[in-house]
């Protein structure tokens, strides 16, 4: 797998900085063992320590593990477990090139300030970021006794801390002191930008990782959309998601061209429960990915799944108008045009309002106003049989007795009955003529 970054090109030194012993500890570090594999943390050394400091305590080192074959995290140590002996002497060979040095002094706590002129708060601020990412990393990996809430307000605490942390002048500052003090010709090829470069893209590639186990995986959008909300990590989680983003639109494409064969054969029934079981699920897991997907194709995705789900609605209107349909099959039929308004984008939302609070009306038995007849379209055809009845029943009693104008009052009920129902066909006919199909 590769571990080089966490998903983007943003934050991302160039190929010629990382590789071949220049920048490489930033590839070397990435992944979940981001603080594990820290020297410092290995050694158990303070991030000032230089020279002299350095080679007595890993002769005490060396000593002690002769006769011991680990050698335990310290007890102040968010990271906790033992190290082997290959393990100690590995961290103690980064010393040897500042380069590799400075990474891992990033990565680790720096204490109160010591010459670097950064104001207390920076240091603060950089330990508390450090403790929280690697306190959720040793969760992650069972070690600790965290629950799911408790792992994901440590996942928060860290991108709260290093997101602010990454964009404060001060701690620019404190990188070129860093350089400085180290007095190294290999530093002299590097800025402070090289490093502030590459720093995001190694704290958040954890999550490539991660993202793969399975215990893990669905709380990966939440957690990480903490870490998309700072600017510094803004972008570096979109390769991350890609597959994901890919699935879920599968599923929802997939799913709207089995409903519109369902719809199409009129077997409602199973259009719905396509648009229940597969297609508003795989809709709110894109959802979830929202903070990684750009907004315009959110948005196209999101009208193509409300066009999908409010034309089964209008085809269903449409149907029951001349078959009656079950107090359950108005709920649903209102239920889909509600979903289809509630997911429709912005921009095309006031067609789908308008069909669903039509067919809400249709379901409580109120004839729209916008398009139901005019009550004197629905009038004049009463009045014209009333007044037709009435003179031929005059007619016939007077010419033909009244045998003859019973059997012609029979007659024009008869014609009346079938106007009446004609009548009503055309209203429906104009209501669903009314109701728009989404494109």
């Amino acid at each position: 797998m590769d571990k080089t970054s966490a998903g983007g090109r943003r934050g991302e030194p160039s190929a010629a900085r990382t590789g071949g012993g220049n920048l490489s500890r930033f590839t070397d570090l990435a992944g979940t063992r981001l603080y594990r594999d820290n020297a410092f943390a290995v050694t158990g050394l303070p991030t000032n320590a230089q020279g002299r400091a350095v080679r007595q305590h890993r002769q005490r080192l060396e000593a002690r593990l002769a006769v011991e074959s680990v050698r335990p995290a310290d007890p102040d140590s968010p990271v906790t477990g033992d190290y082997r002996k290959d393990e100690v002497r590995a961290a103690f060979e980064e010393f040897q090139d500042p380069r590799r040095r400075l990474v891992d002094e990033l990565l680790w706590r720096w204490g109160a300030p010591l010459g670097c002129g950064c104001p207390d708060s920076v240091h603060e601020e950089h330990d508390e970021a450090v403790r929280f990412h690697a306190l959720a990393l040793e969760a992650e990996a069972g070690r600790g006794h965290a629950t799911t809430d408790g792992r994901d307000l440590l996942w928060q605490g860290a991108a709260s801390c290093w997101g602010p942390l990454l964009e404060r002048p001060e701690f620019r500052r404190h990188i070129a002191h860093r350089i400085e003090e180290l007095d190294d010709p290999r530093l002299g090829d590097h800025s402070v930008d090289d490093f502030l470069a590459a720093l995001p893209g190694l704290l958040v590639s954890p999550f490539r990782e991660l993202a793969t186990d399975p215990d893990f995986r669905p709380r990966l959008a939440q957690v990480c959309a903490r870490w998309a909300e700072q600017a510094a990590f803004s972008g570096l989680f979109t390769e991350l998601f890609e597959d994901a983003v890919e699935e879920a639109v599968q599923k929802i494409t997939d799913g709207l061209r089995s409903v519109n064969d369902k719809k199409d054969a009129k077997h409602f029934r199973d259009a719905v429960r396509v648009v229940r079981k597969e297609v508003l699920p795989a809709f709110d897991r894109f959802g979830d990915l929202r903070a990684y997907v750009a907004e315009w194709r959110h948005d196209d995705v999101a009208h193509i799944v409300a066009v999908g789900v409010g034309n089964l609605a209008v085809a269903m209107l449409g149907y029951y108008q001349f078959h009656r349909p079950t107090a359950a099959e108005k709920k649903t039929v209102v239920e889909l045009a509600e979903r289809a308004y509630e997911i429709a984008p912005e921009r095309h939302v006031k067609a789908f309002k308008d069909n669903w609070d039509v067919i809400y009306e249709w379901s409580a038995g109120v004839v729209h106003t916008r398009t139901a007849p005019d009550s004197t379209d629905r009038a004049w055809p009463g009045c014209v049989v009333a007044i037709l009845a009435i003179s031929v029943l005059v007619v016939l009693w007077q010419e033909y007795g009244w045998e003859a104008a019973w059997g012609g009052f029979l007659g024009v009920g008869m014609v009346a009955l079938v106007v009446q129902k004609l009548t009503r066909w055309y209203a429906r006919i104009r209501m669903y003529r009314g109701r728009r199909r989404y494109r």
